[in-house]
């Protein structure tokens, strides 16, 4: 026997508390002890079924079995939206070129000094103004703002490769290295220069196991190519990777 309170009744049956006591007494139906709980009062399954019989009522099913299930259809995304990742990626390897550019100039826009000239002239020279040091330390320039170097990986003249951070310098292993591939888990980009081409790997954090996507500008448009996870990138795919986007001078 089925224990149902009063408020689940009525509302099975669609009345209120008061209808449902009605209900009950014309039919000569007694309320049911709750089996834990004397003090709460209701009705049995039994007793529902008989009242939704004699006043054509439709019984709606209990909370226990709940309504029927709505198949989860989960709306499509736009294409927009699959494909920022993407886009995302790609933009963060045009800044890091553009960074590298950025770099290559300021070296090469370094201001030669020029040697100071001779006078003949016998003339005495107009005596300097006089400054303070304090009117003397505010009209000191000040330094131009560094740009950020990534670490690169070369082939070297003697036939291996070599590893250069712009901190530490020279790092003391060689790729395909345990060493070189926990290094390699830590970075989140590096110039490339190998036998066939160059270019600048990116790491993509937000891809499992570290993904790595090779990027390279080439008369003012952008090529990128998918490397391997940490694990799997080697010298050998660093290079084929290379070759590929060279070929795109041809």
């Amino acid at each position: 026997m089925t224990f149902v309170s009063l408020a689940q009744a009525s509302h099975r049956l669609g009345i209120d508390v008061k209808t449902l006591h009605r209900w009950l007494a014309d039919a000569q139906l007694p309320l049911q002890c709750h089996p834990h709980d004397g003090r709460k009062k209701g009705a049995n399954e039994e007793h529902l079924q008989v009242l939704a019989r004699l006043h054509q009522r439709r019984l709606a099913p209990s909370e226990e079995e709940g309504p029927a299930q709505l198949p989860c259809q989960i709306p499509t995304l736009p294409a927009d939206l699959l494909s920022l990742p993407e886009r995302l990626a790609v933009i963060q390897a045009q800044l890091v070129t553009l960074q590298q550019q950025v770099t290559d100039l300021t070296r090469l826009l370094q201001p030669i000094p020029l040697a100071p000239t001779q006078t003949t002239s016998t003339a005495k020279p107009p005596p300097k103004p006089t400054r303070s040091r304090a009117a003397a330390s505010n009209s000191t320039k000040t330094p131009p703002k560094l740009v950020h170097v990534i670490p690169r990986v070369e082939y070297g003249e003697e036939g291996h490769y070599v590893v250069v951070c712009p901190k530490r310098g020279l790092l003391p292993f060689e790729p395909d290295t345990p060493e070189w591939f926990a290094w390699i888990a830590e970075q989140g980009s590096f110039r490339f220069v190998g036998k066939s081409g160059h270019f600048t790997a990116h790491h993509e954090w937000h891809v499992p196991k570290g993904a790595w996507r090779a990027h390279r500008q080439i008369r003012n448009h952008s090529y990128t190519l998918r490397l391997a996870p940490n694990q799997e990138l080697t010298i050998t795919v660093l290079e084929r990777a290379a070759e590929a986007l060279q070929a795109h001078l041809t």
